[in-house]
């Protein structure tokens, strides 16, 4: 890791272990800014390596004095997070050229609401890194908490002009679940511009990084430009909120509309319509937020905060429900069964879309929506996403394979699938790619040889044959070629790209997650790149 190499020995003038011996958060967070106002940590810091508490709001004096020079100099923070103060004033102890890596709540890169944070720090520092550990379970947990985290790393310098960030992914896994160690793959390594990065203030671009990459951020970022269903709404009129919510502090006002009224559960709402027969009714307790009785009178088009987007019109009798579904009342049957049907022609790339800009999704929640998610997805004026094949093709990955890799991990379809029946349609639609580039002598695809765990699939230029003498010499040279263990804690999985000739050979593990067509579409990106650099 960049860590571990940023400093030569003779370069690091210093590092510091603070308060080790501390546990409580509020003590460490006194200790901390105190040492920082008082000048009392010695001499230039080489390495700064932190665990900051991750608490939302300011216990100390000192924290409170941090937060007003944070947002006297930068602006006001995106909340009364600890870990950020820590994290910028971490930075100051810093030597010119000294190195930082320090653990982050996920929301300092999947909240849109951190954005003034992420801004701030990212231009101001030189930031190498960010160690994504979103999809792994219970890494930090306490009490029962499951905290999501990443690591950033950064260097105590100005960023240069062509800086790439490493957003690297890891995934769920044996060695992980068993706090043995972590694994890390070629493709989840994704290298951000730094200009990009500045200049996207939402989280897409992170997110983008549990969905596949650079191609599921640029289908995403496509379909913003269109029309939200927000928007169409709104334009006619529409009655449109989240159910009512319920709570602890007693009736906020009159709910006679809902009290003893036929409730629809939000997991009754399916993909097959409403289950009629797991309607209740709403019970006399506390309610928070009762909405209006508009809201829950037909017609009305069901939306449910799921990332599959189950819905359905209903037209029978008064229902209402609760805040985990959005409904769109007070409008034409016609027009909600417009929307319906729009919501059905394209579920796969809606919900493809939704997975790559919710605010709830992976991070807080294993597969659901917030309100605002479903209220933002596109709806453009002419009836048409116009979705390209290949946008398709991730869209589809997203969906039924790549959602599932990021809750299960090992035990996801990805990793526990052999490649086999994949391997036809992603050498097709590989060769179709260069091709496209290259046709004059179109790329052919020729049967994969196969070695336990490893598949070698190679394509030529035009035509020609591959002598496969001594081949079963090769599988260990190969398994190293693409296993490494870096120390006892990381486990680095390559792939292998070899040109010889007019040959091309693609060397990878044999599980479903490396011969997917969108990873043939990444790898057509990556071919093409070293082809142009070679002169070709």
């Amino acid at each position: 890791m960049a860590l571990c190499d940023a400093l030569e020995p003779e370069d690091i003038r210093a590092s510091v272990q603070l308060f080790p011996k501390l546990t409580d958060r509020t003590l460490i967070e006194s200790c901390f800014f105190e040492a920082r106002e008082k000048a009392r940590i010695d001499g230039p810091v080489g390495v700064v390596v932190g665990n900051p508490p991750f608490e939302s709001a300011l216990k100390t004096e000192g924290a409170r004095r941090s937060y007003a020079r944070f947002t006297e100099a930068l602006g006001a923070g995106a909340d009364k997070q600890v870990a950020y103060l820590f994290l910028q004033e971490a930075m100051e102890l810093l030597a010119p050229g000294g190195v930082l890596s320090m653990l982050q709540q996920y929301n300092l890169i999947y909240n849109a609401s951190a954005a003034p944070v992420r801004t701030a720090f990212f231009t101001r520092w030189d930031v190498r890194e960010v160690l994504d550990f979103v999809s792994i379970r219970g890494l930090f947990s306490k009490g029962g908490a499951d905290t999501k985290i990443v690591a950033v790393v950064a260097e105590a310098n100005e960023a240069p002009q062509d800086r790439r960030i490493l957003h690297a992914v890891f995934r769920r896994a044996g060695r992980a679940d068993a706090e043995q160690g972590f694994d890390i793959d070629y493709y989840d390594l994704h290298w951000l511009p730094r200009s990009e990065v500045l200049a996207e203030p939402g989280p897409d671009i992170w997110r983008a990084g549990l969905l596949g990459g650079a191609r599921a951020y640029g289908l995403v970022k496509r379909l913003k430009k269109y029309r939200t269903l927000k928007q169409y709404a709104d334009e006619r009129g529409w009655h449109v909120r989240e159910g009512f919510v319920e709570g602890q502090k007693g009736v906020s006002r009159a709910a006679d509309h809902l009290i003893g009224k036929p409730l629809l559960p939000s997991a009754a709402l399916t993909l097959n319509g409403i289950d009629k027969d797991r309607i209740t009714v709403v019970p006399d307790k506390p309610i928070e937020g009762p909405r209006s009785a508009e809201l829950f009178t037909p017609p009305m088009l069901l939306i449910r905060e799921h990332e599959d987007l189950p819905h359905a019109i209903w037209s029978a009798h008064y229902l209402t429900f609760k805040n985990q579904i959005v409904g769109f009342a007070q409008a034409r049957r016609d027009d909600l069964e417009d929307v319906a049907r729009w919501l059905e022609a394209e579920s796969v790339p809606l919900r493809a879309y939704a997975a790559g800009i919710s605010t709830k999704l992976f991070t807080q929640k294993a597969t659901n929506l917030a309100g605002a998610d479903v209220l933002a997805l596109p709806f453009p004026e002419n009836g048409d996403l116009d979705i390209s094949d290949n946008e398709r093709i991730v869209a589809e990955d997203i969906v039924f394979l790549y959602r599932e890799f990021i809750r299960k991990g090992s035990e996801s379809r990805l990793l526990r699938e052999d490649a086999g029946p994949a391997l036809e349609d992603f050498s097709a639609l590989f060769c179709k790619q260069v091709g496209a580039v290259y046709p004059k002598k179109p790329l052919v695809s020729l049967p994969p040889r196969r070695w336990p765990g490893i598949v070698c699939h190679p394509f030529v230029f035009g035509s020609g044959a591959i002598d496969w003498d001594g081949e079963d010499s090769l599988h260990g040279k190969i398994d190293a070629l693409l296993r490494e263990q870096k120390g006892k804690s990381v486990s680095i999985t390559r792939i292998a790209r070899i040109y010889d000739g007019h040959f091309i050979f693609l060397l990878k593990p044999d599980r479903l997650r490396y011969w997917l067509r969108s990873v043939a579409l990444r790898d057509s990106d990556d071919v093409l790149a070293d082809l142009r650099a070679q002169g070709f």
